[in-house]
């Protein structure tokens, strides 16, 4: 009974068969073939019958005396493909091939090469009738070299046991906990396999896991078995060759043995592994031998391949590789001839585009961690690194380039990309490609390498030639050259040999930064567009001393030199940093990489919210192997984030008020995550203690969402009270947690900590139950410690502790309190301040009379005298706070509202000096960029109008402090 076309009824559309010559031998082949098979005949004259049928075998004998010879060879397949489909032979044969057991090496060779032939004409003849996708062609081929390379392993371990040189941990499972692996690498890692491409195969072994009991030696055994693959798969017979195998890729392959060590590929890979071989290891996937240990060695390199911090020296190599394509393919698309994969615009720009980008961004964006060429550019999408549209186009010129690909090998099953130069070749080409002529093709094609050519270029093109548009700029030699000395003038710089002669010295080696031969050539290249950066600041001269100074502190410069020079535009950032920002300066010379948070999607758009922010901070701490990790992981999000909060305020895209709160954000997320790590870790030898039961109490700036840069954190611990048992447990985890906080990794100090204004202070526990707490603010607090409650926010513990302690905190700070009591209080603290911190420097604006110590005090004086009577008062935001009392007539409305204007400013020009200027401000030797961008900030007209503004402000507050305190005490 003859079966229903089912394959061919589903076909759309096929090439067209224009060479009727080849398409009428053809069918007198396949006719002679059918006489001498004559159960076959019925089938095969249906299939020639059927419309689609008849088209298909046209579009194979005009194009591809390969798939003809096929056809011929394997009817009885080519017939069972169009009654039942690709999808039902694919399925049948890939079983076939996970069953196999051979009797020999020579029956192992000749059912594989069989099956690769079928596999190629099952593919070949679902891809030219347009009912597979390009992923589906390319996973079917790499799905049978696959499954190739673990038959032949198979067979070969087998057969090594028998021979007792190893014993099988599964002799019924030989790959099984072998110790063995192979890793696919290159298109098949990728599942990207073309018709007639090499596999690139590396084979290592974990001398751990094999037991082996040869005469030689366990490398040589190995060895001598990867040979023996190699040449089961790759032998030419008279079935033909299963893939051709590139065993190259594995460490230094010109002295290192065709099966390597673990250990020794560690060894390798940690010391002297190369740029090329990250990119390649981003492919790279276990497919035959003990899978389990190929994972675990993957695992192993991870750091190698994704480098935790931006790795734009990356490209240079990159670049070389594709620059010695171009020297063999040659610097134009001229058609006949091009190579579509290595020349240029080729799918070999389309892949780099991508993997430079995950060598650059996969340490950072996990999603970008995929072997797949388009789900990378998709992925890049996604994360805003490259433009949605630039993705799609590249994606559909990266399956056209393929089919072309494709199309070419399927003629003669040769390995070319090569368009054809004779034109009636590439007449027929264009056919197969379903073009109406061959005009119109090549148009097409040129078109798309040409567009791919010009975004390859552009993505990664450096500050390119550097000369200054001004004049001659030459550093060379031992004197300063005048004409250089005149051209630095004329850009604004006053000493311009104090300038010359401190970048002859960068070219002489003289910072770490420019010792190596790299460095300094990328500096020389770098030197015009930084001198053009620190000429637009106000002070050009101090921001180019600035410069160096960050120069002196960094251990090495290419890869910081190697990001300025992909990335010119970070340039005038760092203009603004070092002409108006010397604390950010500094800070960028001890932590440079925090320079690659500003080629982010989104560094430059709205501020993440809390929720955002605990999202970014969870899905980077997965990538953690251990607590050390861990605790870098947190540090670097805090470093990156807060730097953002930075940029932006120098930019003026957000405000003072805004940063200060979003950098309470970062500090809340960074304290709750560490310290749900910290617990995890500690309760693995103490599992008698319960997560979620410490809470910890936020005082100061950071209980107020104050927070501003370089200030450190006042915490308070409390335990729940079922945790009585175990109250040693809670104060050991506490010091644990601040250890984990202030602990000096590579990444730096998360915060610094201060624990005094726990109950009792530095004499008391470090942590305390919280009726412990309520019991010592009932009995034995002092006033100033009240002052500080007022600022307090519970920032974690389980829900039911931190409901408590909120009710705890309410109790004690609506309780009734004498005015008069209050008044002594803060006025003995306030000399007592007076005393340790000084008050007469009207930049100490914390301490100054008339400051924000002030301010602080007269906030915190009225919250706890009438709170008993409006609890609602009870908020730890100072402005909020003053609104209240204004609302509520607690204190007259133009002294409320001078007090509101007085703490933004005092505060905005707290957080500014903090940001630019580091703790401490000194008029005197402060930047002139520093002052500009502070006047410019505040909206004043420059920074005399900044200090008499201050002055002001000053006068405000202690007249309202004064009229409150020292009428008492005068």
């Amino acid at each position: 009974m003859m079966l229903p076309l089912y394959f061919l009824d589903s076909i759309a559309s096929v090439p067209c068969g224009s060479r009727k010559d080849d398409v009428m031998r053809g069918l007198g082949a396949l006719d002679a073939k059918m006489k001498q098979d004559v159960a076959q005949e019925a089938r095969i004259r249906a299939i020639i019958a059927h419309p689609q049928g008849r088209l298909l075998l046209e579009a194979v004998f005009s194009h591809s005396p390969f798939l003809t010879r096929l056809i011929l060879q394997y009817t009885d397949f080519f017939a069972e493909i169009c009654a039942r489909g690709a999808d039902a032979c694919f399925a049948e044969l890939r079983a076939s091939l996970e069953a196999l057991k051979p009797a020999s090496s020579a029956d192992l060779m000749q059912i594989l090469r069989i099956a690769k032939s079928k596999a190629s004409l099952l593919i070949a003849i679902a891809d030219i009738a347009n009912l597979w996708s390009l992923e589906e062609v390319t996973a079917a081929m790499s799905q049978v070299a696959e499954l190739c390379v673990q038959a032949t392993l198979c067979f070969l371990l087998k057969q090594a046991a028998q021979k007792g040189e190893i014993t099988l941990t599964f002799p019924g499972e030989p790959m099984r906990e072998c110790g063995v692996f192979v890793l696919a690498m290159g298109k098949l890692g990728a599942r990207e396999l073309n018709y007639s491409s090499d596999i690139d195969l590396i084979v290592f072994f974990d001398k751990e896991r094999i037991q082996y009991s040869g005469a030689h030696t366990l490398q040589q055994c190995l060895s001598k078995l990867t040979q023996e693959m190699v040449r089961l798969l790759q032998e030419r017979t008279a079935h033909g060759y299963v893939f051709r195998v590139d065993l190259r890729l594995r460490p230094d392959p010109a002295s290192t043995p065709l099966a390597m060590s673990v250990a020794g590929a560690l060894t390798y890979y940690e010391t002297v592994g190369q740029n090329w071989e990250r990119a390649a290891f981003i492919k790279a996937r276990p497919i035959a031998g003990d899978i389990e240990a190929g994972y675990q060695f993957l695992e192993q390199i991870r750091p190698f391949i994704w480098r935790k911090h931006l790795d734009f020296a990356a490209i240079a190599d990159i670049q070389s590789i594709k620059r010695q394509m171009d020297a063999h393919t040659g610097a134009h698309i001229a058609l006949p001839g091009h190579n579509i994969k290595t020349g240029i615009g080729g799918i070999r720009e389309i892949e780099f585009f991508a993997q430079i980008h995950q060598l650059i961004w996969g340490g950072r964006v996990m999603a970008l961690r995929t072997g797949a060429t388009c789900k990378t550019l998709e992925a890049l999408a996604k994360a805003g690194l490259i433009d949605g549209e630039l993705s799609e186009k590249l994606i559909e010129i990266y399956h056209f380039l393929r089919r072309v690909e494709h199309r070419l090998q399927m003629i003669d099953d040769a390995q070319t990309h090569t368009i054809p130069a004779p034109e009636e070749a590439r007449v027929a080409l264009a056919a197969f490609m379903e073009f109406s002529d061959v005009q119109s093709f090549e148009q097409t094609l040129l078109e798309q390498l040409q567009y791919v050519h010009d975004n390859f270029s552009q993505s990664f093109q450096g500050t390119g030639s550097l000369g200054s548009e001004g004049g001659k700029l030459s550093f060379t030699g031992v004197e300063n050259d005048p004409q250089t000395l005149e051209t630095i003038a004329k850009m604004g710089y006053r000493n311009p040999a104090s300038v010359s002669e401190i970048i002859q010295g960068w070219h002489r080696g003289t910072r770490r930064a420019t010792r190596t031969k790299r460095a300094r050539e990328l500096i020389t290249e770098l030197t015009p567009a930084l001198l053009k950066a620190f000429a637009a600041t106000a002070e050009p001269d101090q921001a180019f001393m600035h410069f160096d100074e960050f120069l002196k502190g960094l251990p090495a410069g290419v890869q910081l030199f190697s990001l300025f020079n992909v990335n010119p535009h970070l340039l005038d950032l760092i203009g603004v940093i070092m002409g108006s920002a010397p604390a950010i300066a500094e800070s960028l010379s001890k932590n440079p990489h925090l320079l690659e948070i500003v080629l982010t999607s989104g560094f430059s758009h709205e501020l993440p919210d809390e929720n955002l922010l605990f999202n970014e901070l969870a899905s980077a701490l997965l990538l953690a192997r251990h607590f050390e990790d861990e605790m870098d992981i947190v540090r670097r999000f805090k470093n990156e984030r807060q730097f953002q909060a930075g940029v932006q305020l120098l930019r003026g895209q957000v405000n003072c008020a805004e940063a200060n709160a979003y950098l309470s954000d970062i500090a809340e997320n960074s304290l709750k995550a560490l310290l749900h790590r910290v617990e995890m870790n500690f309760s693995e030898k103490h599992p008698e203690l319960e997560t979620g039961n410490l809470a910890i109490i936020a005082m100061g700036r950071l209980g107020a969402r104050e927070l501003t840069f370089g200030s450190d954190i006042d915490l308070v611990f409390v335990y729940d009270d079922s945790a009585q048992n175990t109250a040693g447990l809670y104060t050991k985890l506490s010091q644990r947690f601040i250890g984990a906080i202030t602990a000096l990794t590579p990444e730096g100090r998360l915060y610094d900590i201060d624990t005094r204004l726990r109950p009792s202070g530095m004499d008391g526990a470090l942590a305390i139950s919280v009726s412990a707490f309520d019991k010592y603010f009932s009995e034995s607090a002092w006033t100033f410690e009240f002052m500080a409650l007022t600022r307090a926010r519970v920032i974690t513990g389980n829900p039911a502790l931190k409901e408590r302690l909120k009710d705890v905190l309410e109790k004690q700070l609506i309780r009734p309190r004498a005015s008069e009591v209050l008044v002594q209080d803060i006025w003995v603290l306030r000399k007592k301040v007076t005393r340790e911190f000084g008050n007469d420097d009207p930049w100490n604006l914390k301490y100054a009379h008339g400051g924000i110590m002030d301010l602080y005090f007269l906030v915190q004086y009225f919250l706890l005298l009438h709170a008993h009577a409006i609890p609602a008062l009870l908020t730890p935001f100072n402005e909020s706070a003053l609104s209240m009392l204004i609302q509520h007539k607690l204190i007259d409305p133009a002294d409320g509202q001078a007090l509101i204007a007085a703490n933004h400013f005092l505060n905005t020009l707290l957080t500014l000096l903090r940001l630019c200027g580091g703790s401490a401000f000194k008029e005197e030797t402060a930047p002139e960029g520093l002052k500009s961008r502070v006047a410019a900030t505040l909206q004043l007209p420059n920074f005399d109008s900044v200090k008499a503004a201050l002055l002001a402000t000053l006068v405000t507050v202690k007249s309202q402090f004064d009229a409150v305190f020292c009428e008492h005490f005068t």
